[in-house]
C-alpha cells in the first residue's frame, strides 16, 4: 500500500492543520467527525505514512477554499 507524506518544511503540516480545523468549524456535523479524525491522524503520525484516502480528504478540504467561479471553468 502506497503512503505520502507532508513535511514540515515552512510549517505545512502545521498550516494543513489549521486549515482543517478552520473547515471543521464551518463544516456540518457529519462532515466534522471525519475532519477531526483525520487532523487527529496527522498528528499523531506527524504527517507521515498518509493513506491515499487521506491524501484525497485532504485535497477535498482545500478545494472548498477555491472560490466557486474557479472551480466552474470550461
Amino acid at each position: 500500500m502506497e503512503t505520502y507524506f507532508i513535511t514540515n518544511e515552512n510549517n505545512q503540516l502545521l498550516e494543513l492543520i489549521n486549515t482543517i480545523e478552520h473547515c471543521a468549524l464551518e463544516s456540518r456535523l457529519d462532515e466534522m467527525d471525519c475532519l477531526v479524525k483525520l487532523k487527529e491522524e496527522l498528528i499523531a503520525n506527524d504527517g507521515i505514512h498518509i493513506s491515499p484516502e487521506q491524501y484525497n480528504m485532504i485535497i477535498s478540504i482545500l478545494l472548498k477554499f477555491v472560490p466557486t467561479y474557479i472551480k466552474k471553468v470550461n
